[in-house]
């Protein structure tokens, strides 16, 4: 299935965890320690992701396995190449004018890769990669609180990042 994207394509694809973390955490305008805690967590959630053996469908488990070959061919390992993920992310971050320049571009990113995988492979392996992405979107959103003092009156997931989470559902043309 590998075959039916350009190199550039496929690079594109394998990128996407990261844009999805990028939309996530620059959806709420946070303290810089709880966006580093909600940058930090999005990363290990995708590290997580590449450990999973249970992903359905054909597509989603050979994105998943792409990532990790790459991350195996990185000399550091663990925590180590864990904080060069999220000093790449942050990198990529500061490039952006604004918060929503780079949420814009990471929702973007998601509908090049919609799109691409609309054309590249049949609907249900479209599909399915697609909820993988959006599971990991949703995983990440929820993975820090937001608000509240002390933890009481926080959410799960804030207003705005429901609010990223329905432009990115939209984006793969997917339900959220």
């Amino acid at each position: 299935m590998r075959e039916n994207f350009t190199d550039k394509e496929w690079t594109t694809l394998l990128q996407e965890p990261s844009q999805v973390i990028i939309g996530v955490v620059l959806a709420d305008r946070v303290d810089p320690v709880s966006f580093l805690q909600e940058l930090k967590a999005g990363v290990a959630i995708v590290a997580e992701e590449l450990q999973r053996k249970d992903i359905a469908g054909d597509l989603a488990p050979l994105l998943v396995s792409g990532i990790a070959e790459l991350d195996a061919a990185d000399p550091l390992k663990g925590e180590q190449l864990l904080l060069k993920k999220q000093f790449e992310i942050l990198g990529l971050i500061q490039t952006f004018k604004s918060s929503k320049e780079g949420r814009d571009l990471a929702i973007a990113h998601l509908q090049k890769v919609g799109a691409s995988l609309d054309t590249k492979v049949t609907g249900v392996q479209a599909s399915e990669a697609k909820q993988w992405l959006m599971s990991v979107a949703v995983k990440v959103a929820e993975a820090y609180r937001e608000g509240g003092i002390l933890g009481l009156g926080s959410s799960r997931v804030s207003d705005k990042e429901n609010e990223v989470l329905r432009k990115m559902s939209a984006a793969l043309g997917v339900d959220y």
